[in-house]
């Protein structure tokens, strides 16, 4: 598994959190991957997988980048989210169109040019996530009014509830500075061997 849309861990809490899922008795299916960063909550634009398990780099233009509270529009579910448009002709699927929904706060604006592993936005739970959990409702589409296709293949996870990757490594130790002076005192020091001990 390579890098996904967060550094780190990420997890995909529940069942209904998966792509193509039914909510509210089946009456809502879910056209993304409700994605939680473990060990960080910023969103990064992501990879594409390959068959082969390799991840090529992609890049897009970022052409909304914002909140919308007119309950008119179903985009208002997605509280503030960024869409990304990618250019062409960089993965062999029919995705154009990314989607990061639910942020608390974005990184980015409008026209924006952005490559694999830039910070987009940070998790939160705005839209119709509030009072749920931060996470990053990722849908990809091939046209901005189409369905939502599955997005394993930039999600870099399965499309299954649990958590994926690796904790990032921890930081090295602090090195504390010693003096010329305690260094020739441990270096004077001496290791002395006692050899067996009779019970006289």
């Amino acid at each position: 598994m390579g890098k996904s849309i967060f550094d780190g861990r990420v997890q995909i809490k529940y069942s209904y959190g998966c792509y193509g899922m039914t909510r509210g008795g089946g009456k809502t299916w879910h056209g993304g991957m409700d994605i939680v960063g473990v060990d960080s909550d910023v969103i990064l634009m992501p990879y594409y997988e390959m068959p082969d398990g390799t991840q090529k780099p992609i890049k897009g233009r970022v052409t909304r980048a914002r909140i919308v509270t007119d309950h008119s529009d179903r985009t208002w579910e997605w509280g503030y989210y960024v869409c990304v448009q990618l250019d062409a002709d960089q993965t062999p699927d029919a995705v154009n169109f990314m989607y990061f929904c639910h942020c608390s706060r974005l990184l980015v604006d409008v026209g924006d040019r952005v490559i694999s592993g830039q910070q987009l936005a940070i998790m939160g739970e705005t839209g119709n996530a509030k009072g749920t959990h931060p996470h990053c409702h990722f849908e990809v589409r091939a046209t901005a009014s189409s369905k939502g296709l599955d997005p394993s293949a930039y999600a870099a996870i399965p499309n299954n509830a649990g958590i994926y990757g690796t904790a990032p490594a921890t930081e090295k130790p602090v090195e504390v500075p010693v003096s010329s002076n305690e260094k020739a005192a441990v270096s004077a020091l001496q290791n002395i061997t006692v050899g067996p001990v009779s019970s006289g």
